[in-house]
């Protein structure tokens, strides 16, 4: 196994942004991370989005897909994971297990 380094990372205000949609705020914190990582978009060879209750919440399934060509990233392959409220870490855990593993370099 190789070793696995997280490069940039970012996060969206917290409050009410009701002038925000779902796609929006996500799109954000993504976009924020890969220029934190001083990487281009080009580089990201796929991801991984951790997210519980979507369909519920906002009506949109299927939303991995829609979040990576939302921040111009097609074609990658995009998993969306949903472990109730270990969502997030379980797709940052796929994620370091997709390099680790030497089948990606970037995710």
């Amino acid at each position: 196994m190789r070793d696995v380094a997280i490069i940039g990372v970012s996060q969206t205000k917290f409050g009410e942004l009701w002038d925000s949609s779902f796609r929006d705020l996500i799109a954000e914190a993504g976009v924020k991370a890969v220029n934190d990582a001083d990487i281009g978009g080009d580089e990201i060879e796929a991801m991984f989005v951790g997210n519980m209750s979507s369909g519920l919440f906002v009506e949109q399934e299927h939303i991995a897909a829609l979040i990576s060509d939302h921040m111009g990233l097609n074609p990658i392959p995009t998993t969306r994971v949903e472990a109730a409220c270990a969502s997030g870490g379980l797709a940052l855990r796929q994620g370091i297990m997709a390099v680790a593993s030497g089948f990606h370099d970037v995710v």
